[in-house]
């Protein structure tokens, strides 16, 4: 599959830093979430290297995942259970009671994308499919992939 993901600077370099870390946001088709000028950038994904977040814990492997689910429930300040449900998106952090602040829950929510991405690779892939404010966006990991990322 084609991927997009648009920057407002050329990328260099991946790293681990920033709220995603090494994973990048792409979509099926370009679409923007910054102001001015943007570059583009496509990349070619094999569909087996995706996971839907939906389906992580129904995963073969899924018991690789404990340590990540404990660490959210942890954070959260949430049962095991829950915590799960926020990994694979079949929960938000706007519908649980947490230790997360009204004013905090659109920085949670993408923390939590963080998790299901981190919980994909655990599973031996490189991207997860998730939900997001334009339908399904895909967190790929990029780390040391740069020249995999084509401008468009």
């Amino acid at each position: 599959m084609q991927l997009t993901h648009t920057s407002p600077a050329e990328i260099t370099k991946i790293d681990t830093l920033g709220r995603y870390g090494e994973f990048l946001f792409f979509s099926a088709g370009e679409y923007v979430m910054t102001a001015g000028s943007h570059i583009a950038y496509t990349i070619e994904l094999d569909d087996a290297a995706v996971i839907r977040a939906g389906a992580l814990f129904y995963h073969e492997g899924a018991e690789k995942l404990a340590g990540l689910v404990a660490e959210v429930a942890a954070r959260f300040d949430i049962d095991e259970d829950t915590a799960e449900a926020l990994i694979e998106e079949s929960k938000s952090i706007y519908d649980i009671n947490s230790n997360v602040d009204v004013e905090d829950m659109a920085e949670a929510s993408w923390d939590i994308q963080h998790y299901t991405a981190r919980a994909a690779k655990l599973l031996g892939f490189r991207g997860v499919a998730v939900r997001d404010e334009q339908g399904t966006a895909y967190l790929v990991d990029m780390l040391g992939r740069e020249a995999d990322l084509v401008k468009a």
